[in-house]
């Protein structure tokens, strides 16, 4: 089994041109998980990525049928994902971090403040992408997250910027 490599981005709003930047300094990688606000994008997405995506809806995504939440599991590590406004992620991530612990999740992955974050929090490791298309984080720069999950089952992520 080799190392998986999933790339983690969040809050598009229908703006794909730095999706498009990603997915050629990236690839090849195996898997996309989307934490929302496509706002109903999502197949134009799965068709810029080429390979398997996970989107949960988020508060731009009003007539989706995504769900709001979702547990998957990739080589062993469970996961958690939502948009993160209906856990209160900008006052904290306790409410968060007690759904993915509750779920029996290692990593609780969230969008929607459009800032990249990644911490360990109560045995949860938490992160968030940032906004691929509408950064708020100071500087301004587009991010997104790179899932790495390696044969023994280690697994980090990192965040990283598009530099424009």
């Amino acid at each position: 089994m080799k190392t998986k490599k999933i790339l983690l981005i969040s809050d598009t709003h229908g703006f794909h041109e730095n999706l498009k930047e990603v997915v050629r300094l990236e690839a090849p990688f195996d898997r996309v998980l989307h934490m929302g606000d496509t706002e109903g994008w999502d197949p134009i997405i799965e068709e810029i990525v080429g390979v398997p995506v996970e989107i949960v809806a988020g508060n731009c995504d009003w007539a989706s049928a995504l769900p709001s939440e979702m547990a998957i599991t990739i080589s062993g590590i469970h996961i958690f994902m939502t948009h993160g406004h209906e856990y209160y992620v900008t006052t904290g991530m306790d409410v968060l971090r007690d759904q993915a612990a509750a779920c029996g999740c290692q990593i609780a992955l969230f969008g929607h403040t459009h800032r990249p974050l990644v911490e360990q929090c109560g045995g949860v490791l938490i992160a968030n992408p940032g906004s691929i298309s509408r950064p708020r984080q100071p500087g301004y720069e587009p991010s997104y997250g790179v899932l790495s999950i390696d044969e023994t089952g280690l697994y980090r992520i990192d965040i990283k910027f598009l530099k424009k």
